[in-house]
């Protein structure tokens, strides 16, 4: 459904029940699209969200309760006047814009930056340690993506949450997403960005994980054998040495 036969229905409904909306705020704001096939451009005014006054600036027409008008009865002819006088100078401006943009963008209708992606965990990246895994992706544009987290090459199954999308100071846009890990040995973690600016699906992978708690006990045990082997061996071959000292001693002639 167009724009304008939207905004017909929802000020029908507006009106039909306007004898128990209690107005608690009212705003206006203007609309423009532009299309190869198609223009359009008007003022919205709204009464607690909902449109209930509709001017289309190509037509010069409103729509007031629902129902198609000039407005001249229902606003004055003077107030009518202003708002056509005005429609011609922003139609103007808002066609002027249209074409700078597809020139500036040569022709196309979307610019697109591709995004920046990090992949960290909240704690050290150890094995058999529960975790979560973060992928923080920024600076792309236009605002929908595709975010994924893989375990050795294969989606992941877990809950995954989100926080807002971010609309950044250079309107870009940015988001966090994250997810439980218990890391096992040999499991790499990924995640893959699919944007309309990427040509392919971007990866980012981390780090294979440090050993763990039990392997750092093996290494630790081997170790302290090691070290007591070494120093048996010290002892035996100290002993030695004094023993064949002292034996070469005792034979050599007393001197009177």
């Amino acid at each position: 459904m167009e724009l304008r036969s939207f905004l017909i229905t929802i000020a029908a409904v507006t009106a039909a029940t306007r004898a128990t909306i209690e107005f608690k705020s009212v705003s206006e704001r203007l609309y423009y699209s532009h299309t190869e096939d198609e223009e359009t451009n008007g003022r919205i005014f709204t009464a607690n969200t909902f449109p209930f006054l509709y001017y289309d600036y190509k037509k010069q027409m409103f729509v007031i309760n629902g129902q198609e008008t000039d407005g001249i009865q229902e606003l004055g002819q003077e107030r009518v006047t202003h708002l056509k006088e005005e429609a011609t100078g922003i139609q103007a401006a808002m066609q002027g814009i249209a074409k700078d943009m597809a020139r500036l963008t040569n022709g196309s209708s979307v610019i697109k930056k591709k995004p920046v992606v990090h992949i960290y965990t909240e704690e050290d990246y150890t094995t058999h340690y529960p975790n979560t895994l973060y992928c923080y992706t920024e600076k792309f544009y236009p605002f929908e993506i595709e975010v994924t987290f893989l375990a050795n090459g294969r989606p992941m199954s877990g809950l995954v949450n989100s926080s807002q999308l971010v609309v950044e100071s250079d309107w870009t846009f940015s988001i966090l997403k994250y997810i439980q890990i218990d890391p096992q040995d040999g499991d790499r973690y990924s995640c893959q960005v699919n944007h309309t600016s990427l040509d392919k699906p971007l990866i980012r992978s981390i780090d294979p994980p440090s050993p763990g708690p039990r392997t750092g006990i093996i290494v630790c045990v081997v170790g302290v054998i090691t070290g007591v082997i070494g120093l048996l061996i010290g002892l035996y071959l100290l002993i030695t040495v004094c023993s064949r000292l002292g034996q070469s001693r005792s034979r050599q002639p007393h001197k009177e």
